[in-house]
């Protein structure tokens, strides 16, 4: 059946008024932390209006794109905040993806121009837009006044481009508009005590960074800006954390889990946290051990699962309370935000009743225009909302859910097709496979998504190659694959067979495709491990990267091995050897081997180094 949240009271202040309304209020409070960058809000909202002028004399205004490339740097902020002022859209782009993807989104939104750095910029040698690295626009930023343009801000105006993984072999393009984005700020700026530190962690080409950035900036807290290296070492972002005071945090649950391990076997670092309010959002939240002795540790702080598909931005949330050991394994999804309209439907549309399960549909404020220049795609996913007022839509959501009438709470069940979320991000298995078919030698394949233990997914695709074509090396395809894919879509093992099993209907049949870890691998010879080092990390490999079969030359990479995977090994040699390498050092002694000989020598260099302190 169908589900309603109250209304949201009001109409909402435009994002960028909110923002602008707050530096007034309060210009001296610090507003952005980035490294040793301290930006306080009368300079943050200087610093964008002047950007904005700039922008605006570039033809931005209501109804433009301006695509936004740069590492997690104060000036991608400034950037974003100055697009809103000229009543343009921002779209966030990952400068660690492909450039080819970077370019195909920026086709597909229609960018009018891009803002990056001059280290990035080449990757866009070539585009069919204004390519502006920031560092050039210092003299003219001078000359504008440091006053906002006017502008015009209808609320259903375009302010966010969010593109997510495609099944026709694409990304698709969302489009976010003021209201669904301010409905859900409006939502969690009430619900703070007062201004807090906010850890800017997630992507920014990931719609959860929205609530990071405007839940802090709205409410005159403080963003504390993530570089790679805190977030590649759950280590060092507790330290981050601890030294800055960081109150409240958005994570992958995934993320979470190896975050909770490392805190665990810290306890005097994590006794040093701030932590108010730890939010898990990205995919389905599983709860493991590490994480309710983590969040027993700290003492207070409140654990939240968050759902919403990009389409519709955040949906509901569940605050888990009471004893944690009546929190369940796999917590609900929650209740519906205000604002917020949910039905439960069957094939046909109609509502289950109370405890079935059935398809989601998401209605209300926070449901966004559609796929940018997809009618066809659009029209498929966000339908006329039959149980809302007149004119309204609901967005099909493809999850399977069932409402709990006792509770007024949302459980998650499953996906209705093969779309799984890894470290956060949705995927399409389908636009791997379409990846992978366009190498030259390869005729067809697959790509499945398997859980591991932890409830964390992989990609396993399977390749057939055609008729005297020379199989491709696993190096050069994943070489191939990182030239068109994110690094969260690259598959984590893949597979050559003979031919795609097919079932009665000519369709593969999936259920049928050996699991990799149960067949003989020709191109590896598996040496057995020489020392206990080596059999310590062989068989910390095997239980991180679940296989049954890793010889101790072996590649990290080849066998299903990514950053996140790569911070839990970091994490188990630490607690095994007592030393800290670092996420880096697995990706540069990627073997076994190699791992043990860098491990002897930390070892050696920290006995030198206490032995060198005692004389």
């Amino acid at each position: 059946m169908g589900t309603t949240a109250a209304p949201r009271r009001g109409a909402a202040l435009d994002i960028i008024e909110r923002f602008e309304a707050q530096a007034r209020r309060d210009p001296g409070s610090l507003a952005i932390l980035a490294g040793q960058i301290r930006l306080r809000y009368g300079e943050l909202d200087a610093k964008a209006n002047r950007l904005a002028h700039a922008l605006r004399s570039r033809g931005a205004g209501p109804e433009t794109v301006v695509g936004i490339c740069m590492s997690r740097r104060a000036e991608a902020f400034v950037s974003m905040l100055a697009a809103l002022k000229t009543g343009a859209a921002f779209q966030p782009l990952d400068p660690g993806h492909p450039a080819a993807r970077l370019a195909e989104s920026l086709e597909a939104s229609g960018a009018l121009l891009l803002l990056t750095e001059r280290a990035l910029a080449d990757a866009f040698r070539g585009a069919p837009l204004p390519v502006l690295p920031y560092e050039d626009l210092d003299p003219e930023l001078a000359g504008h006044p440091p006053t906002r343009p006017e502008r015009l801000l209808p609320e259903q105006a375009l302010r966010c481009v969010i593109f997510t993984s495609g099944s026709t072999g694409r990304p698709k393009g969302i489009g976010l508009t003021s209201a669904s984005i301010a409905n859900v700020a409006d939502w969690a700026v009430s619900r703070l005590a007062g201004p807090q530190v906010f850890l800017q962690f997630t992507s920014l080409g990931f719609d959860v960074s929205l609530q990071e950035i405007f839940g802090a900036l709205l409410s005159g807290g403080s963003l504390v800006l993530v570089g790679e290296e805190h977030r590649q070492d759950p280590l060092a972002l507790l330290e981050l954390m601890a030294r800055e005071r960081v109150q409240r945090v958005y994570l992958s649950p995934a993320y979470l889990r190896q975050l909770a391990r490392t805190g665990v076997q810290e306890p005097a670092l994590t006794s040093r946290l701030a932590l108010t309010e730890i939010v898990a959002a990205g995919e389905p939240l599983r709860l493991t051990e590490d994480v309710r002795r983590f969040i027993a540790m700290l003492g207070g702080t409140i654990l939240e699962n968050q759902y919403g598909p990009s389409e519709t931005h955040q949906a509901t949330a569940c605050t888990l309370t009471g004893s944690l050991d009546e929190w369940p394994d796999s917590p609900p999804l929650g209740r519906l935000l205000p604002g917020v309209r949910g039905h439960v439907l069957d094939e046909h549309l109609d509502p289950v009743p109370d405890g079935e399960s059935g398809e989601l549909h998401i209605a209300g404020t926070g449901v966004s225009r559609g796929y940018l220049g997809r009618p066809d795609l659009t029209a498929e996913r966000f339908l006329p909302d039959p149980y809302g007022p007149p004119g309204s839509r609901m967005y099909r959501t493809g999850d399977l859910v069932r409402f709990d009438a006792a509770t007024g709470r949302l459980e998650f069940i499953g996906r209705i097709d093969g779309q799984v979320k890894i470290r956060g991000h949705r995927v399409e298995p389908s636009e791997v496979d379409a990846a992978l078919a366009a190498h030259p030698d390869i005729r067809e394949a697959v790509t499945v998504p398997r859980q591991s233990a932890e409830g964390t997914w992989q990609l396993t695709a399977y390749f057939v190659v055609g008729r005297g074509r020379t199989p491709p090396g696993r190096a050069a395809l994943r070489e191939f694959l990182a030239q068109r894919l994110p690094s969260y879509m690259l598959p984590g093992t893949m597979v050559r067979i003979p031919a795609l099993p097919l079932n009665n209907n000519g369709k593969v049949d999936r259920a049928a495709l050996p699991r990799p870890d149960e067949l003989p691998d020709a191109d590896v010879e598996l040496v057995p491990p020489q020392n206990p080092q080596q059999e310590v990390i062989q068989r910390i490999w095997a239980e991180v990267l679940e296989r049954r079969r890793i010889g101790i030359d072996d590649s990290f990479l080849d066998l299903g091995g990514d950053s996140l995977r790569a911070m839990q090994i970091v994490s188990r040699v630490r607690h095994a050897f007592g030393v800290d390498l670092g996420v880096r050092a697995l990706f540069d002694a990627p073997t076994v081997r190699a791992l043990a000989q860098a491990v002897e020598q930390a070892v050696i260099a920290e006995i030198t180094a206490v032995q060198a302190a005692d004389l």
